[in-house]
């Protein structure tokens, strides 16, 4: 069985030109599916029929510590699995067919800060600390550009572009190289970080990578989010009763674009989806369900119900009608 496994993934990484991280996720979902055939005393590939593949769904849906997109995964790696093997006649018939996948539901991000949160996250790092500044420069990049953490950690210092306040991304989710922009607040302090905290992380090692760790070695997004769990999650989480993550940024500037854009009348989305990255403007129009404000004041002010109730503050109660009448009773001249 693992030969067929190591053939498909061999195919998925040349032919379809996926990276090794979907490469490694997609092994260890067929690996699942492996261990149930294997259980099941299953030895060959032509023997795994519907019926089996049918058990194994509902064996995958009711296992209670996988998230419903995680299921979602699984159940597709082993559908495309089998339509490899179909295709290149391994097998006589696709037994993968009936595969039905869970709904994902609603994909709006939680624990979007608003802009009174995300400036006091930003003003948690101590600036005038080494290690305070690295971490200033990683939160402030990740708010102004709103790239992936994957691609952040990623970036070399050639990528930086201080005269245009550029950064290039490269090779990022989709395979697609692209440039994204960068406030001028950050790129100042990032240049403080290049010259000042960087040579020091280094300790006379040698990195083309951007962000450095403590250790000297390059820092990767896995132990950044440990850092940040550790030393700013617990404040913003008994502060403002809030599970940040490093990954929030990307959301909360998404949002914060699409708000200033509506209160401005503008429509931002296909600029926001290119400095994102999605494919799809499905994608990026997510971020329209979020940023809500200025939909509540255009409806406040726009819609005739809430324009009715209005009005109705300025009719009199019944009480102010007798009043009224009895004044004009007792002084005709009113």
């Amino acid at each position: 069985m693992e030969q067929y496994r190591d053939k498909y993934i061999e195919f998925i990484l040349k032919t379809k030109g996926v990276s090794w991280e979907y490469s490694r996720i997609s092994k260890g979902h067929i690996d699942k599916l492996l261990k149930f055939l294997q259980e099941k005393q299953i030895n060959d590939i032509n023997s795994v029929d519907r019926l089996v593949l049918y058990d194994y769904q509902e064996m995958i849906m009711k296992t209670q510590n996988l998230a419903t997109v995680s299921k979602h995964g699984v159940l597709m790696a082993t559908a495309l699995f089998f339509q490899f093997l179909y295709d290149y006649e391994y097998i006589k018939d696709n037994p993968g067919l009936i595969i039905e996948y869970p709904k994902l539901g609603s994909r709006i991000p939680k624990d979007i800060m608003n802009e009174k949160e995300i400036s006091f996250l930003l003003n948690l790092p101590n600036k005038s600390n080494l290690i305070g500044l690295r971490d200033f420069c990683i939160m402030s990049l990740l708010y102004s550009s709103a790239m992936r953490t994957k691609e952040l950690f990623n970036l070399k210092l050639e990528d930086i572009d201080f005269k245009r306040n550029q950064v290039l991304v490269k090779r990022p989710k989709n395979k697609r190289d692209r440039i994204m922009h960068i406030d001028s607040f950050t790129a100042t302090y990032i240049r403080k970080y290049i010259q000042k905290v960087r040579p020091w992380l280094l300790k006379n090692k040698s990195s083309e990578h951007l962000f450095i760790s403590a250790t000297g070695t390059n820092l990767n997004r896995n132990s950044f989010a440990a850092h940040f769990s550790g030393k700013y999650a617990p404040i913003m989480r008994n502060k403002f009763n809030k599970n940040i993550t490093p990954y929030c940024f990307r959301h909360t500037s998404a949002t914060h674009w699409m708000d200033s854009g509506a209160r401005q009348r503008k429509d931002v989305l296909p600029y926001v989806q290119r400095q994102l990255g999605h494919e799809s403007l499905e994608s990026t129009a997510i971020y329209t369900h979020v940023a809500i404000e200025p939909l509540r004041q255009m409806f406040k002010q726009y819609h005739p119900r809430e324009k009715q109730f209005k009005h109705m503050n300025k009719i009199p109660s019944p009480a102010d009608l007798i009043n009224k009448w009895h004044k004009k009773k007792n002084n005709p001249s009113l």
